[in-house]
Protein backbone atom coordinates (compact mmCIF):
# COMPACT_ATOMS: atom_id res chain seq x y z
CA UNK A 1 0.00 0.00 0.00
CA UNK A 2 1.51 3.66 -0.75
CA UNK A 3 1.99 5.74 2.11
CA UNK A 4 0.29 8.49 0.72
CA UNK A 5 -3.07 6.35 0.46
CA UNK A 6 -2.65 5.33 3.95
CA UNK A 7 -2.09 8.68 5.16
CA UNK A 8 -5.49 9.43 3.54
CA UNK A 9 -7.05 6.54 5.29
CA UNK A 10 -5.72 7.95 8.81
CA UNK A 11 -7.12 11.19 8.13
CA UNK A 12 -10.42 9.99 6.55
CA UNK A 13 -10.62 7.29 9.64
CA UNK A 14 -10.09 10.17 12.22
CA UNK A 15 -12.48 12.80 10.51
CA UNK A 16 -14.96 9.54 10.00
CA UNK A 17 -15.13 8.75 13.84
CA UNK A 18 -15.19 13.48 14.94
CA UNK A 19 -18.33 13.65 11.96
CA UNK A 20 -20.22 10.37 13.20
CA UNK A 21 -20.24 11.47 17.06
CA UNK A 22 -21.25 14.83 15.87
CA UNK A 23 -24.41 13.07 14.43
CA UNK A 24 -24.81 10.82 16.82
CA UNK A 25 -24.84 12.89 19.76
CA UNK A 26 -25.38 17.08 19.12
CA UNK A 27 -26.39 19.07 22.11
CA UNK A 28 -27.12 22.07 20.11
CA UNK A 29 -29.23 20.10 17.74
CA UNK A 30 -31.34 16.91 19.64
CA UNK A 31 -34.61 17.91 20.90
CA UNK A 32 -35.12 17.27 24.19
CA UNK A 33 -36.89 14.26 24.19
CA UNK A 34 -34.62 12.24 22.16
CA UNK A 35 -32.80 9.14 24.39
CA UNK A 36 -29.47 10.41 25.70
CA UNK A 37 -26.76 8.76 24.20
CA UNK A 38 -24.13 10.43 25.93
CA UNK A 39 -22.97 7.17 26.94
CA UNK A 40 -23.01 5.03 23.64
CA UNK A 41 -20.35 6.94 21.28
CA UNK A 42 -18.46 4.05 21.10
CA UNK A 43 -20.81 3.21 17.95
CA UNK A 44 -18.80 6.68 16.18
CA UNK A 45 -15.62 5.08 16.59
CA UNK A 46 -16.32 1.54 15.79
CA UNK A 47 -17.76 2.78 12.49
CA UNK A 48 -14.99 4.71 11.96
CA UNK A 49 -12.45 1.61 12.56
CA UNK A 50 -14.74 -0.42 10.38
CA UNK A 51 -14.58 2.32 7.63
CA UNK A 52 -10.71 2.35 7.82
CA UNK A 53 -9.76 -1.55 7.93
CA UNK A 54 -12.20 -1.76 5.13
CA UNK A 55 -9.96 0.54 3.04
CA UNK A 56 -7.06 -1.29 3.98
CA UNK A 57 -8.09 -4.47 3.25
CA UNK A 58 -9.30 -3.21 -0.20
CA UNK A 59 -6.08 -1.28 -0.92
CA UNK A 60 -4.00 -4.61 0.27
CA UNK A 61 -2.64 -6.54 -2.64
CA UNK A 62 -3.89 -10.14 -2.70
CA UNK A 63 -0.04 -11.85 -1.47
CA UNK A 64 -0.29 -9.31 1.57
CA UNK A 65 -1.81 -9.74 4.83
CA UNK A 66 -4.32 -9.61 6.07
CA UNK A 67 -5.75 -11.14 2.76
CA UNK A 68 -2.98 -13.72 3.04
CA UNK A 69 -4.71 -14.20 6.42
CA UNK A 70 -7.77 -16.11 5.54
CA UNK A 71 -10.30 -16.37 2.46
CA UNK A 72 -12.02 -13.62 4.19
CA UNK A 73 -9.52 -11.76 5.62
CA UNK A 74 -10.43 -9.11 8.88
CA UNK A 75 -13.85 -8.83 7.92
CA UNK A 76 -15.63 -11.76 10.13
CA UNK A 77 -13.75 -9.83 13.42
CA UNK A 78 -14.93 -6.03 12.10
CA UNK A 79 -18.43 -7.59 11.90
CA UNK A 80 -18.43 -9.36 14.73
CA UNK A 81 -17.28 -5.95 16.60
CA UNK A 82 -19.35 -4.16 14.48
CA UNK A 83 -22.31 -6.68 16.01
CA UNK A 84 -21.01 -6.19 19.82
CA UNK A 85 -21.17 -2.40 19.19
CA UNK A 86 -24.96 -2.50 18.59
CA UNK A 87 -26.18 -5.03 20.87
CA UNK A 88 -24.84 -2.66 23.14
CA UNK A 89 -26.96 0.02 22.80
CA UNK A 90 -29.15 -1.10 25.09
CA UNK A 91 -28.87 -4.04 28.02
CA UNK A 92 -30.66 -7.31 27.20
CA UNK A 93 -32.69 -9.53 29.49
CA UNK A 94 -29.48 -12.15 28.73
CA UNK A 95 -26.10 -11.41 30.37
CA UNK A 96 -23.26 -9.96 28.31
CA UNK A 97 -21.09 -12.65 29.04
CA UNK A 98 -23.25 -15.19 27.40
CA UNK A 99 -23.58 -12.78 24.10
CA UNK A 100 -19.42 -12.37 24.31
CA UNK A 101 -18.97 -15.94 24.56
CA UNK A 102 -21.52 -16.88 22.00
CA UNK A 103 -19.54 -13.79 19.26
CA UNK A 104 -16.11 -15.42 20.25
CA UNK A 105 -17.09 -18.82 19.26
CA UNK A 106 -18.14 -18.07 15.95
CA UNK A 107 -15.42 -15.58 15.46
CA UNK A 108 -12.96 -18.04 16.47
CA UNK A 109 -14.03 -20.77 13.94
CA UNK A 110 -12.60 -17.90 11.09
CA UNK A 111 -9.20 -18.73 12.48
CA UNK A 112 -7.10 -20.59 9.76
CA UNK A 113 -6.07 -23.79 11.16
CA UNK A 114 -2.01 -22.85 11.47
CA UNK A 115 -3.23 -19.89 14.03
CA UNK A 116 -2.19 -22.10 17.06
CA UNK A 117 -2.25 -20.03 20.35
CA UNK A 118 -1.11 -23.63 22.62
CA UNK A 119 1.34 -24.30 19.96
CA UNK A 120 -0.58 -27.59 18.64
CA UNK A 121 -0.65 -28.78 22.73
CA UNK A 122 -4.14 -29.01 22.46
CA UNK A 123 -6.70 -30.31 19.68
CA UNK A 124 -8.33 -27.75 17.75
CA UNK A 125 -11.71 -27.99 18.73
CA UNK A 126 -10.87 -27.71 22.91
CA UNK A 127 -7.55 -24.90 22.02
CA UNK A 128 -10.79 -22.76 19.94
CA UNK A 129 -13.50 -23.54 23.14
CA UNK A 130 -10.80 -22.37 25.46
CA UNK A 131 -9.85 -19.33 23.13
CA UNK A 132 -13.35 -18.66 23.08
CA UNK A 133 -14.07 -18.35 26.67
CA UNK A 134 -10.94 -16.42 27.67
CA UNK A 135 -11.21 -13.94 24.60
CA UNK A 136 -14.71 -13.69 26.30
CA UNK A 137 -13.85 -13.00 30.08
CA UNK A 138 -11.11 -10.25 28.21
CA UNK A 139 -13.99 -8.57 26.69
CA UNK A 140 -16.37 -8.75 30.03
CA UNK A 141 -13.28 -7.47 32.10
CA UNK A 142 -12.86 -4.52 29.31
CA UNK A 143 -16.53 -3.95 29.81
CA UNK A 144 -16.37 -3.64 33.60
CA UNK A 145 -13.22 -1.36 33.57
CA UNK A 146 -15.33 0.97 31.26
CA UNK A 147 -17.52 2.28 34.63
CA UNK A 148 -14.80 4.22 35.52
CA UNK A 149 -14.45 6.90 33.26
CA UNK A 150 -11.99 7.10 30.52
CA UNK A 151 -10.40 3.90 31.43
CA UNK A 152 -10.87 2.54 28.34
CA UNK A 153 -9.75 5.39 26.23
CA UNK A 154 -6.60 5.52 28.08
CA UNK A 155 -6.14 1.59 28.04
CA UNK A 156 -6.95 1.21 24.21
CA UNK A 157 -4.64 3.84 23.04
CA UNK A 158 -1.66 2.24 25.72
CA UNK A 159 -2.27 -1.24 23.77
CA UNK A 160 -2.66 -0.01 20.24
CA UNK A 161 1.02 2.04 20.89
CA UNK A 162 2.55 -1.23 21.88
CA UNK A 163 1.02 -3.17 18.54
CA UNK A 164 2.52 -0.41 16.24
CA UNK A 165 5.82 -1.15 17.15
CA UNK A 166 5.53 -5.21 16.81
CA UNK A 167 6.47 -4.58 12.97
CA UNK A 168 9.62 -2.95 13.62
CA UNK A 169 11.14 -4.96 16.61
CA UNK A 170 9.65 -8.42 15.07
CA UNK A 171 10.10 -7.36 11.49
CA UNK A 172 10.24 -11.64 10.58
CA UNK A 173 7.11 -12.44 12.11
CA UNK A 174 4.81 -9.17 11.59
CA UNK A 175 4.22 -7.60 7.84
CA UNK A 176 4.41 -3.88 7.89
CA UNK A 177 0.70 -4.11 7.06
CA UNK A 178 -0.63 -5.25 10.72
CA UNK A 179 0.80 -2.17 11.62
CA UNK A 180 -2.09 -0.22 10.20
CA UNK A 181 -4.95 -1.54 12.28
CA UNK A 182 -3.56 -0.30 15.61
CA UNK A 183 -2.93 3.14 13.84
CA UNK A 184 -6.28 3.05 12.72
CA UNK A 185 -8.00 2.16 15.32
CA UNK A 186 -5.87 5.19 17.35
CA UNK A 187 -7.29 7.13 14.94
CA UNK A 188 -10.22 6.98 14.99
CA UNK A 189 -9.97 7.47 19.02
CA UNK A 190 -8.23 10.21 18.26
CA UNK A 191 -11.22 11.79 16.10
CA UNK A 192 -13.76 11.04 18.89
CA UNK A 193 -11.51 13.00 21.44
CA UNK A 194 -11.18 15.96 18.99
CA UNK A 195 -15.28 16.41 19.80
CA UNK A 196 -15.50 15.00 23.37
CA UNK A 197 -13.11 18.03 23.86
CA UNK A 198 -15.82 20.44 23.35
CA UNK A 199 -18.25 17.96 25.77
CA UNK A 200 -16.08 16.49 27.77
CA UNK A 201 -19.05 14.31 29.85
CA UNK A 202 -19.16 12.17 26.21
CA UNK A 203 -18.53 8.40 26.79
CA UNK A 204 -17.43 5.58 24.51
CA UNK A 205 -19.80 3.40 26.81
CA UNK A 206 -20.21 0.15 26.15
CA UNK A 207 -21.38 0.36 22.75
CA UNK A 208 -17.39 1.25 22.61
CA UNK A 209 -15.81 -1.08 25.22
CA UNK A 210 -17.26 -4.11 24.35
CA UNK A 211 -15.56 -4.04 20.70
CA UNK A 212 -12.59 -2.58 21.38
CA UNK A 213 -11.98 -5.26 24.38
CA UNK A 214 -13.18 -8.07 21.48
CA UNK A 215 -10.38 -6.26 19.02
CA UNK A 216 -7.79 -6.53 21.44
CA UNK A 217 -8.36 -9.66 22.58
CA UNK A 218 -7.86 -10.04 18.75
CA UNK A 219 -4.44 -8.78 18.51
CA UNK A 220 -3.33 -10.94 21.04
CA UNK A 221 -3.93 -13.98 19.67
CA UNK A 222 -2.64 -13.49 16.83
CA UNK A 223 0.75 -12.58 19.03
CA UNK A 224 -0.14 -15.64 21.04
CA UNK A 225 0.42 -17.82 17.74
CA UNK A 226 3.92 -16.43 17.06
CA UNK A 227 4.61 -17.51 20.92
CA UNK A 228 4.30 -14.24 22.40
CA UNK A 229 1.63 -15.33 25.13
CA UNK A 230 3.53 -13.43 27.43
CA UNK A 231 2.33 -10.31 26.43
CA UNK A 232 -1.04 -11.47 27.43
CA UNK A 233 -0.22 -11.59 30.53
CA UNK A 234 1.82 -8.08 31.33
CA UNK A 235 0.16 -5.61 28.57
CA UNK A 236 -3.06 -5.39 30.10
CA UNK A 237 -1.67 -6.50 33.52
CA UNK A 238 -2.89 -3.18 35.19
CA UNK A 239 -6.59 -4.42 34.45
CA UNK A 240 -6.10 -7.77 35.72
CA UNK A 241 -4.69 -5.20 38.87
CA UNK A 242 -7.74 -3.68 38.88
CA UNK A 243 -10.20 -6.57 38.69
CA UNK A 244 -7.96 -8.42 41.80
CA UNK A 245 -8.24 -5.24 44.39
CA UNK A 246 -11.86 -5.08 43.46
CA UNK A 247 -12.68 -8.21 44.21
CA UNK A 248 -10.39 -8.42 47.29
CA UNK A 249 -12.57 -4.76 48.43
CA UNK A 250 -15.33 -7.04 48.23
CA UNK A 251 -14.74 -9.57 50.20
CA UNK A 252 -13.65 -7.69 53.10
CA UNK A 253 -16.85 -5.08 52.68
CA UNK A 254 -19.28 -7.75 52.56
CA UNK A 255 -21.76 -5.91 54.72
CA UNK A 256 -21.81 -1.80 52.38
CA UNK A 257 -22.83 -3.06 49.07
CA UNK A 258 -21.21 -0.07 46.70
CA UNK A 259 -21.75 0.20 43.17
CA UNK A 260 -18.53 -1.90 41.58
CA UNK A 261 -17.17 1.43 40.58
CA UNK A 262 -16.24 2.90 43.81
CA UNK A 263 -14.26 -0.78 44.61
CA UNK A 264 -11.76 -0.04 42.03
CA UNK A 265 -8.22 0.93 43.66
CA UNK A 266 -7.82 4.18 41.09
CA UNK A 267 -11.66 5.55 41.93
CA UNK A 268 -10.69 5.39 45.57
CA UNK A 269 -7.20 7.36 44.49
CA UNK A 270 -9.35 10.04 43.19
CA UNK A 271 -11.81 10.41 45.31
CA UNK A 272 -8.97 11.15 47.81
CA UNK A 273 -6.99 13.63 45.85
CA UNK A 274 -9.84 15.19 43.19
CA UNK A 275 -7.17 15.09 40.31
CA UNK A 276 -9.05 12.62 38.07
CA UNK A 277 -7.40 14.13 34.83
CA UNK A 278 -3.87 14.35 36.34
CA UNK A 279 -4.17 10.97 37.68
CA UNK A 280 -5.34 9.39 34.45
CA UNK A 281 -2.85 10.84 32.31
CA UNK A 282 -0.55 9.69 35.01
CA UNK A 283 -1.62 6.47 34.45
CA UNK A 284 -1.90 6.60 30.82
CA UNK A 285 1.74 6.67 30.98
CA UNK A 286 2.27 3.73 32.77
CA UNK A 287 0.08 1.79 31.14
CA UNK A 288 1.93 2.79 27.43
CA UNK A 289 5.27 1.43 29.55
CA UNK A 290 3.42 -2.21 30.32
CA UNK A 291 2.32 -1.84 27.10
CA UNK A 292 5.78 -1.92 25.45
CA UNK A 293 7.13 -4.04 28.15
CA UNK A 294 4.88 -7.04 26.96
CA UNK A 295 6.02 -6.64 23.29
CA UNK A 296 9.74 -6.02 24.43
CA UNK A 297 10.26 -9.03 27.30
CA UNK A 298 9.44 -12.37 25.77
CA UNK A 299 10.35 -15.85 27.11
CA UNK A 300 12.04 -13.75 30.68
CA UNK A 301 9.55 -14.97 32.43
CA UNK A 302 11.70 -13.89 35.64
CA UNK A 303 12.24 -10.69 34.09
CA UNK A 304 8.74 -9.61 33.65
CA UNK A 305 7.79 -10.43 37.34
CA UNK A 306 10.33 -8.64 38.67
CA UNK A 307 9.91 -5.26 36.18
CA UNK A 308 6.26 -6.07 37.14
CA UNK A 309 6.68 -5.76 40.46
CA UNK A 310 8.93 -2.63 40.42
CA UNK A 311 6.45 -0.99 38.25
CA UNK A 312 3.83 -1.67 40.46
CA UNK A 313 5.41 -0.57 43.77
CA UNK A 314 6.53 2.58 42.10
CA UNK A 315 2.78 3.02 40.71
CA UNK A 316 0.73 2.82 43.87
CA UNK A 317 3.53 4.98 45.74
CA UNK A 318 3.04 7.65 43.61
CA UNK A 319 -0.59 7.57 43.67
CA UNK A 320 -0.80 7.34 47.37
CA UNK A 321 1.19 10.07 47.74
CA UNK A 322 -0.29 12.06 44.86
CA UNK A 323 -0.33 15.68 45.21
CA UNK A 324 2.29 15.74 48.28
CA UNK A 325 5.72 17.42 47.86
CA UNK A 326 8.27 15.50 46.05
CA UNK A 327 11.50 15.34 47.77
CA UNK A 328 14.66 17.41 46.26
CA UNK A 329 18.23 17.01 47.13
CA UNK A 330 18.30 20.31 48.19
CA UNK A 331 15.50 19.85 50.43
CA UNK A 332 17.43 17.20 51.93
CA UNK A 333 20.91 19.16 52.47
CA UNK A 334 18.50 22.20 53.49
CA UNK A 335 16.28 19.54 56.22
CA UNK A 336 19.61 18.70 57.66
CA UNK A 337 21.76 21.64 57.89
CA UNK A 338 18.65 23.55 59.60
CA UNK A 339 18.38 20.27 61.94
CA UNK A 340 21.99 20.63 62.91
CA UNK A 341 21.53 24.30 63.47
CA UNK A 342 18.83 24.09 65.78
CA UNK A 343 20.76 20.80 67.61
CA UNK A 344 23.68 23.16 67.64
CA UNK A 345 21.94 26.16 69.28
CA UNK A 346 20.46 23.63 71.46
CA UNK A 347 23.56 22.46 73.08
CA UNK A 348 25.17 25.95 73.30
CA UNK A 349 21.93 27.16 75.78
CA UNK A 350 22.82 23.80 77.71
CA UNK A 351 26.33 24.58 78.00
CA UNK A 352 25.68 28.45 79.44
CA UNK A 353 23.17 26.60 81.53
CA UNK A 354 25.75 24.71 83.01
CA UNK A 355 28.05 27.28 83.35
CA UNK A 356 25.62 29.52 84.68
CA UNK A 357 25.43 26.90 87.42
Amino acid sequence: MELTYFLTCIIATSVLSFVLTYFLYNPNKLPTQIRDLSNKCGISVIGAIFFGWTLVELASYPNEWPNTFSPFGVFPFLIAALALSLYSIEKGVINRFWIYLLITLISSQFFPEDVSVCQGLLPIELERLCLAIIWALFIHLYTTMDKVESMTLIQTQALCIGFTFLFPIYPNLFPINFAYYPILILAALLGFLFYKKSFPFLQLGKTGSAPLGFLMGFFFILMADKGMWLAFIVMPSYYYFEWIYSFIYRLKNKTVQLPIKYTFYISHVIQNHLNGIGIMSFLMKRMIILALLGILIQDFIIIAAVALVILYLDLITRLNTWGEPKPRLRDVFSDVKQATSILWHSAKDEVSKLKKR
